[in-house]
């Protein structure tokens, strides 16, 4: 209860600023619309237009498409590409904001051509990215990825992290739509692991309730309550007005799916106040589809037509497609609920002829499975027969168009490469003209060149000998001392493992052998048990202390079975032993990884709970390993006192040197996140090499 009452008190606070704003602006912009169309017709004025139909897209998306179709003529006219594609692009945005998908691809598949053509790389990182956001919301979604992966390319190039975020979320959503889950969480986890480090804490509340969805749909509803609660906070916290509605529909739709439909209403009334406040019309009638659902599960089917009606409504006045079939089939679903099968019938078939016109294949496959089991309960067999048979059709429809598809993107890449070979051959033969054309010009100045040049190449030659000769000295004496430190460490863990055997297998056999010798005496001595049981307790005693040392010094678990079930183990020692909550989390396949690195994490991890113990006075540690095929990456945090990081650095503390000297060890990076009572956060990537084994190499992400 105090956390609506939170809400609704921040909602409240906000009305007045967002009026007084709102009305500021708009005059501004009308100022500003007006001088503008003053101006001369110049490249300027096309990039004003194109901002403005940016800021219209959210408000008015009429007055943006104008905007969008003024720029793009003004840009024809003057022959400005630049222009034309901005202004392409600006409109496929706006038209997919309205939910007219069909339109937007066009725009964008324009934007991407004049992109191509103009090899402009940071446009066409943009436009494969609003591709790929299209193609996910299309029929046929795989090409979606393709593009997706050009833009991921093409932004790792320029080192463009904001960018990646962004991203590694679109291919979070992709893998989501498509049900692949555990690939989902994986960008998603990427994408908040540099939303992190760049502390991005607006795009961090939006991804993380990302992921929360994913738990939800997994069934894992202590996770999605995690995640969604955390997006929630950060969005109030970042007065995020416009993800903060989709946190409330989402916490929303997990308690209606645990039944739990008070809370499940109460989210949603939260959600309907900020869509109102930031006059997001889609979202406010998106809601009343989820209210609708609600009050159908209550049974209270004609207010769940109310809602249903009222999102109707807005949807036919926008034309959005897919509105209307989510609301048609929802009144449809009520109707079936009713025992009205005519009614259902009829809406279902109003689905099928808008999915049909908007050549949405997946979605008449599921109103198709909708009617079918109308069918087969009312006991109309011939006429189920009939759908199901409809179904198999466009199933296979799906097919052939993925087929399709396939064979056509094959055929435009063929295309493209003997266009780029014809042309290769024409420049061939002019350069080739030119060649003989310049040849003997060039080999008279070339021989008075050539001897000047081999005066001042001899002297170059000579000093270049001289400083590549002192780069190798050094260079060897660098490999020298990482040898030399590389043999230090191994040997170590060598000697540590070469003791803990000796101490396991010849002194703790020892031990147990002398215990059972005490035994036997006892027995035949009675007059001496009390003390040789006092013998024996010590004897116990150091038999138990040989296990631990051998075990610290190499666990059995870490040998036998790999890191991951080592780790796991270690931290529930953790649990069980002490007053710290320890949790660990592995995201990604858990194969063996070479010794030498399994032994050397070990270490890392072991060395910064001991840190926490002995330093930090935390009762919560939480450990995450997010494994992919070229690196890993390590989380690791505590909520103890903290502690000034440039102050331990300097004083070269034996805990974090050893840390860092075994993250260097493995050609790895590591930062250190820490203030006085704010505790301590690692983040350390290990990068994984070719010795990997073969499912590690070949991890779809």
């Amino acid at each position: 209860m105090q956390h609506f009452l939170r809400a609704l008190t921040f909602i409240g606070l906000l009305i007045v600023t967002m009026q007084v704003y709102s009305a500021s602006s708009d005059d501004e912009i009308t100022r500003l619309v007006k001088v503008i169309s003053q101006q001369d017709d110049t490249r300027e004025k096309v990039e004003c237009l194109v901002l403005l139909s940016q800021y219209y897209r959210h408000i008015n998306t009429d007055s943006s498409l104008l905007l969008c179709d003024q720029a793009l003529e003004l840009s024809t006219r003057i022959g400005y590409q630049e222009g034309v594609a901005d202004a392409l692009y600006k409109k496929s945005l706006t038209l997919k904001s309205m939910g007219d998908f069909v339109e937007a691809l066009d725009y964008g598949q324009r934007f991407l051509s004049i992109c191509d053509f103009l090899r402009d790389s940071i446009r066409l990182a943009k436009a494969n990215f609003n591709m790929g956001n299209l193609k996910r919301n299309s029929s046929y979604k795989k090409p979606a990825l393709l593009y997706y992966k050009n833009a991921l390319a093409i932004y790792k190039n320029f080192h463009d992290t904001s960018a990646l975020i962004a991203v590694y979320n679109s291919l979070g959503n992709f893998f989501q739509v498509i049900a692949v889950y555990d690939s989902s969480a994986i960008y998603y986890h990427k994408a908040i692991y540099y939303s992190e480090i760049l502390g991005r804490e607006k795009s961090l509340g939006r991804i993380v309730g990302n992921l929360g969805k994913v738990y939800r749909k997994l069934g894992d509803y202590d996770n999605a309550h995690k995640y969604l609660n955390m997006s929630l906070e950060l969005d109030i916290k970042n007065e995020d007005l416009y993800n903060l509605p989709t946190a409330y529909s989402r916490l929303g739709n997990l308690a209606f799916e645990e039944n739990n439909h008070e809370v499940a209403q109460e989210y949603y009334t939260l959600a309907d106040s900020v869509y109102k406040l930031t006059g997001d019309a889609l979202g406010i009638h998106n809601n009343y589809i989820n209210q609708a659902s609600l009050l159908i599960n209550q049974g209270k089917y004609k207010a769940a037509l109310a809602k249903q009606k009222k999102a109707l409504s807005f949807y036919r006045e926008q034309d959005y497609s897919e509105g209307m079939i989510a609301a048609w089939q929802g009144m449809a679903s009520v109707y079936s609920e009713m025992l009205l099968t005519e009614k259902a019938l009829i809406y279902y078939d109003s689905c099928m002829l808008l999915a049909d016109n908007i050549q949405d294949l997946n979605r008449q496959k599921e109103v198709l499975e909708n009617i079918f089991q109308i069918y087969s309960q009312s006991g109309n067999y011939e006429s189920a027969l009939l759908t199901y048979r409809h179904f198999q059709h466009i199933n296979d429809s799906i097919f052939n168009l993925e087929k399709t598809e396939i064979i056509n993107n094959l055929l435009l890449k063929y295309e493209k490469e003997k266009d780029q070979l014809k042309i290769l051959n024409l420049e061939n033969e002019n350069l080739k003209r030119i060649r003989q054309r310049n040849l003997l010009f060039f080999s008279g100045m070339g021989i008075v060149i050539v001897a000047l040049l081999l005066v001042f190449f001899l002297a170059y030659k000579s000093r270049k000998n001289r400083i590549i000769a002192d780069h190798k000295i050094k260079q060897l004496e660098e490999e020298k001392k990482y040898m030399a430190a590389r043999f230090l460490v191994e040997g170590q863990e060598q000697e540590r493992k070469r003791v803990a055997l000796e101490l396991h297998d010849n002194l703790g056999v020892l031990l147990s052998v002398t215990k059972m010798q005490f035994t036997a005496i006892r027995d035949k001595s009675p007059d001496n048990k009390a003390l040789i049981n006092k013998a024996t307790k010590f004897l116990e005693q150091a038999s138990s202390d040989v296990r631990k040392i051998s075990h610290n010094l190499m666990p059995g678990l870490l040998t036998k079975l790999g890191l991951f079930e080592a780790l796991e183990d270690f931290f529930e020692t953790l649990d069980e032993a002490n007053d710290i909550d320890a949790k660990i989390g592995v995201v990604g396949p858990k194969e063996r990884l070479p010794e030498n690195t399994e032994i050397m994490i070990y270490r890392m991890v072991q060395e910064m709970v001991n840190n926490t113990i002995k330093h930090a006075e935390a009762d919560k540690i939480d450990l995450t390993l997010i494994i992919q095929p070229d690196e890993m990456n390590i989380s690791y945090s505590d909520n103890g006192k903290g502690f000034d990081v440039k102050e331990i650095l300097s004083r070269e503390t034996m805990g974090v040197q050893s840390i860092r000297s075994r993250v260097k060890f493995l050609d790895g990076i590591i930062n250190i996140d820490s203030s006085p009572g704010n505790g301590t956060v690692y983040r350390i990537c290990i990068p994984l090499g070719s010795d990997l084994p073969e499912s590690f190499r070949h991890t779809s992400l």
